[in-house]
């Protein structure tokens, strides 16, 4: 029998919204126990004499898989923009259903009381509703600094700084090494030789620690760091190189020395910034304790050094408001990176897209939110956000040897149906970043490494890389994974090899536009898991209407020869070996 209750529709959100003016894309998840869809739809003031409904019935061709359900995907173009529609749905055993917004019928209910049943409604496809993000985005590579560690600029001041650590050696979170604007201005050549065309820059305000988050003054950029003209210069030689910049807005807390923090500790609940941050007992200690789980006033994850804003008060919205304005009009970034963006109100983040957008129409603006973001994602908000959910899909596949390529197909499958298509287009893919062990250091090897790197770059989103993993640079959990930047073995040629096989990956995405494409085609998975034998062989294949593109991966401990599955002419854009698909091991074919 059919699991009725697994159907699931809503006319709105990820499951129904216009792709653009003309196009409205209607999804359905169901059990697996479903053989076909059908798409009844038109438009709801198209009626015959008799005053019966005209439709057009379309059988729902698109397919993926997830865990435990089907989504099944059409496409129509609603001449009167509007659309009216509800699923036929065939079992697998043979029984018939229909779908509206008044529930499940079966095909002879709905017959014999067609009056009780309610369609889905998608009302006008208002042009100004339209989700749309900055087309630059999907086709950007960022590349992610931690300014205090990737590079010193020429004839610095050394004072208090500490000698440059070599690429094994582990650092603390407040050792000084000097890195700074001028320093990441100069390797600008060396980031576009990478094909680097978008940098994300973490925190570089006025701040008393090394990491940055603790924010002490948003108009000034720390001294350790360098000055306001060398972000502007920063910026501006970037924009030559064609590389955006984006940075890192910190807008839930505050650092302990913020002017209006320093009023409240001074003034308590007679300051006039009282109401600025979220105070529940106004006799706490002026000291922080981190970790103390203090409960005297909000902060960030118990760290009492960074007291929480109050978002909600529209004094604060205006005044980081105006921040981001400032940091637009003055130094010209092209993005923004929203701090533990999931705890600044709704409302603020809808301020900041339209207050962004008015200055510059393609402003690209990503949230740190590590879990489903869709409350974030539909189109007044965030483009995108860190998609940490897509980072622990690869992980896991690649760490764990029970997960097979289906177990990897329905991870992927559920990060692309969980939001809008032109959101899926623009998210931050990432493998590590400030906040994680590095990748090398968790996969534990290179070969392991690029492997994973090449999967993150076929897949649909905006790809990033964290400074040095280029070179497989190593470190653990914060704050060991942020290292410095090994240039002298870089200058050296330690690392060229290394650094040509990511240039190489880089590339392809850039020629290879398919790369990027969001429809991803799993189904060569079983059959070549039977020829082989091996089901944690990885095959993704995309196509359009004159090409098609392969990826193939082997994430298991045996070697294949490739003259076992792949017969006749194929053309390699490959990372090691034609003639056989080792461990770890990488092919692209352009085409079959």
């Amino acid at each position: 029998m059919v699991n009725v209750s697994a159907f699931e529709h809503k006319s709105f959100d990820n499951y129904c919204y216009p792709l653009d003016k003309d196009r409205l894309e209607i999804n359905l998840k169901t059990a697996k126990d479903v053989s076909s869809v059908f798409l009844c739809w038109g438009d709801p003031f198209d009626r015959t004499k008799e005053d019966s409904w005209i439709y057009n019935e379309l059988e729902v061709q698109s397919k993926k898989e997830l865990q435990h359900h089907f989504w099944w995907t059409a496409t129509v173009e609603p001449p009167s923009k509007r659309c009216k529609y509800f699923f036929k749905i065939q079992g697998s055993d043979g029984s018939s259903y229909v779908y509206g917004e008044s529930g499940v019928y079966t095909e002879d209910e709905y017959k014999k009381s067609p009056e009780d049943f309610y369609d889905f409604i998608f009302p006008w496809m208002n042009e100004s509703d339209i989700c749309a993000t900055p087309s630059w985005a999907e086709n950007a590579v960022w590349y992610q600094i931690f300014p205090a560690r990737f590079a010193r600029g020429k004839n610095q001041d050394m004072d208090g700084i500490k000698a440059w650590a070599a690429p094994g050696d582990k650092v603390k979170n407040e050792d000084r090494y000097g890195g700074s604007l001028a320093g990441i201005t100069e390797k600008l050549p060396y980031l576009s030789s990478l094909g680097i065309t978008g940098l994300y820059l973490n925190p570089i305000n006025a701040s008393s620690s090394q990491h940055k988050y603790d924010t002490a003054d948003y108009y000034k950029i720390d001294r350790e760091f360098g000055t306001e003209e060398d972000l502007k210069t920063l910026v501006k030689t970037a924009h030559a190189h064609g590389i955006k910049v984006m940075l890192d807005g910190v807008f839930n807390h505050s650092g302990w020395d913020f002017f209006a923090w320093q009023d409240v500790l001074k003034n308590r609940e007679k300051s006039e910034y009282a109401s600025w941050y979220m105070v529940n007992d106004w006799n706490f200690e002026a000291k922080p304790h981190h970790n103390a789980h203090n409960r005297a006033y909000y902060s960030f994850a118990y760290s009492d050094n960074m007291p929480k804003f109050n978002t909600n008060n529209s004094e604060v919205r205006e005044y980081l408001l105006k921040v981001c304005e400032f940091w637009v009009k003055e130094y010209d970034i092209d993005a923004l990176r929203l701090d533990v963006a999931n705890e600044v109100c709704h409302l603020f983040c809808k301020e900041l897209r339209s207050r962004m957008r008015e200055l510059k129409s393609d402003f690209y603006i990503i949230g740190e939110i590590w879990h489903n973001s869709l409350p974030w994602l539909r189109g007044d908000e965030f483009d995108g956000i860190m998609n940490y959910p897509l980072q622990n899909a690869i992980y896991s596949f690649s760490l764990n040897p029970s997960f097979t390529a289906k177990d990897f197909e329905c991870s992927v499958n559920r990060c692309l149906t969980d939001y809008p298509s032109q959101i899926r287009r623009a998210m931050f893919n990432l493998m590590d970043s400030h906040d994680t062990m590095r990748l090398v250091t968790r996969l534990g090897s290179k070969e392991k490494a690029l492997q994973v790197l090449a999967l993150m770059l076929f897949m649909p989103g905006s790809p990033c890389l964290y400074y040095g993993t280029e070179v497989f640079l190593e470190g653990g959990r914060d704050p060991d994974c942020r290292r410095c930047m090994p240039w002298k073995e870089i200058q050296e040629g330690i690392y060229d090899s290394d650094i040509e096989k990511v240039k190489k990956l880089i590339s392809l995405r850039k020629e290879k536009p398919l790369m990027k494409e969001e429809d991803i085609d799993f189904s060569l998975n079983e059959a070549y898991a039977n020829v082989l034998k091996n089901n944690r062989v990885l095959f993704m294949q995309k196509k359009d209407r004159t090409s098609s593109l392969l990826f193939i991966s082997n994430f298991s401990t045996s070697s294949i020869d490739i003259k076992d599955f792949l017969g006749g002419s194929v053309v390699f854009e490959n990372l090691l070996k034609e003639s056989s698909l080792l461990p770890n091991g990488i092919i692209i074919i352009g085409h079959l």
